[in-house]
């Protein structure tokens, strides 16, 4: 493994580390990892050094960057608004990427606001084959609101829990009329201090990405119990939307937002090399 520091974008004002294996798998895609939220290139707990390098030992060539503004990368000159500007961020990676190394397809893996960019990005630009977005957008249900009063309930004890049932669900009823339109939509809705994309947006966008064979995984912490609670909820939230046997999605509710544990950084590195190792032919020859 060789990791090189590198500048590039359209005023070399970007900085990134690129990781390349030693024995790279011909028709890989590179993988791409940014800055979650206001956090360095290196990730939550170092994640994305830890997933660099364990992805080269899997063959895989990836660059983790800072977006314009934050870590070691300066704005550029007439820079656009964040959101804009983090698209033209990562196809500046993606071009270097392509001009340095002859790679021409790419995966994406996004923590927070980087699963949300890299969904827009992928809406963009065909050459992201993949995308593995954490704690991306999340559309509640009504089982998930029953179960985010639930749940606390769980560890009292028994004429406690009893008197604090019975109180929930007297209450059940307004706070299902209260959020029912939330249910269907969620649109505007702010989450980890991003705004929740409307839920049939959302759909669709899910729907040109599957159409054009992106391979999709989706998955969802512990950390988001308020928003996302139990397997299956994907399912549940676009149930007459076909996108959703055409995509992967775990929720791993034992490890956190920020991957905080040695334990649970192990895990994900370990599921994620799962992922880029099952992806089909036509994704990774």
């Amino acid at each position: 493994m060789n990791e090189i520091c590198v500048t590039f974008g359209v005023d070399k004002h970007l900085v990134g580390t690129l990781t390349l294996p030693d024995t790279p798998h011909a028709g890989e895609p590179a993988m791409l990892l940014m800055n979650s939220g206001v956090i360095h290139r290196i990730g939550p707990h170092r994640i994305n050094v830890k997933l660099a390098r364990a992805l080269a030992g899997e063959g895989m060539t990836s660059l983790r960057f800072d977006l314009s503004g934050q870590g070691d990368s300066r704005l550029p000159n007439g820079a656009a608004r964040y959101e804009t500007q983090s698209i033209i961020d990562i196809r500046a990676a993606m071009d270097h990427v392509q001009r340095t190394t002859g790679i021409e397809r790419f995966a994406i893996a996004g923590i927070c606001s980087a699963a949300d960019h890299g969904l827009e990005v992928a809406l963009e630009d065909p050459r992201v084959v993949a995308l593995w977005m954490m704690d991306g957008y999340a559309y509640p249900t009504r089982k998930t609101r029953f179960l985010r009063y639930w749940m606390p309930m769980k560890g009292r004890i028994v004429s406690a829990l009893a008197r604090a049932v019975w109180s929930r669900l007297c209450a059940l009823p307004a706070m299902l009329r209260a959020t029912r339109e939330r249910a269907v939509d969620d649109g505007g809705d702010v989450f980890f201090g991003r705004q929740l994309l409307p839920r049939s947006l959302y759909a669709q966008h899910m729907r040109t990405l599957v159409d054009r064979g992106v391979n999709i995984f989706l998955m969802y912490s512990g950390s988001l119990l308020n928003r996302y609670n139990y397997a299956g909820q994907l399912r549940d939230g676009f149930r007459r939307d076909p996108f959703v046997d055409k995509v992967r999605c775990d929720f791993v509710p034992d490890i956190d937002h920020t991957v905080t544990t040695v334990a649970s950084q192990r895990r994900l590195v370990a599921i994620v090399c799962d992922w880029v190792r099952s992806l089909p032919p036509s994704t990774a020859a």
